[in-house]
């Protein structure tokens, strides 16, 4: 009877596992909504003198691949379209230095330089600057010409085309 019994099981255990299952309605792929990786911009600088730690901001973002490229386009003056490849290029840096800036000096009409203090790895902070920012439709921007100036000096003459 033992024998017979553990058959039994088994014969139950197998019918189960064989027996057809219930068809379901094919689903549908579903999609997964999860938050993106990607950090916001900084908000805009509308102030008429820009304060040195607004600057810090700016250019730190500007050079962060974690802020998507459309977004780090609109931080260099001129139309969006135009900055995308220079937003690429810029961010693009092996090794970008984290530069604080500690002085704004004005530079003309909707222009100022900043002046700080740059780090990079172990290396003891060193000055930096003056680096040109502008004032275009109405914000403060990192400068064009001046970005355009650094990647072309490297690989990217495109960049600014």
């Amino acid at each position: 009877m033992r024998r017979t019994g553990m058959a039994a099981i088994a014969l139950v255990m197998l019918a189960c596992a064989c027996a057809p299952a219930e068809v379901d309605e094919p689903r549908l792929p579903v999609a997964s909504v999860r938050s993106t990786q990607f950090s916001p911009p900084p908000p805009p600088v509308t102030d008429t003198v820009p304060t040195a730690e607004q600057l810090t901001n700016l250019l730190a973002a500007s050079l962060n691949y974690a802020i998507p490229e459309d977004d780090r386009a609109r931080l260099f003056d001129g139309p969006v379209e135009r900055n995308v490849s220079l937003a690429r290029a810029w961010g693009a840096q092996p090794n970008p230095q984290h530069i604080d800036f500690t002085t704004v000096e004005p530079a003309g009409p909707d222009a100022v330089n900043a002046s700080g203090q740059g780090h990079l790895g172990n290396i003891e902070p060193y000055p930096v600057g003056p680096i040109p920012f502008v004032r275009w439709d109405n914000e403060w921007k990192v400068s064009r010409a001046f970005a355009c100036g650094f990647v072309g000096a490297f690989d990217g003459h495109d960049a600014c085309a």
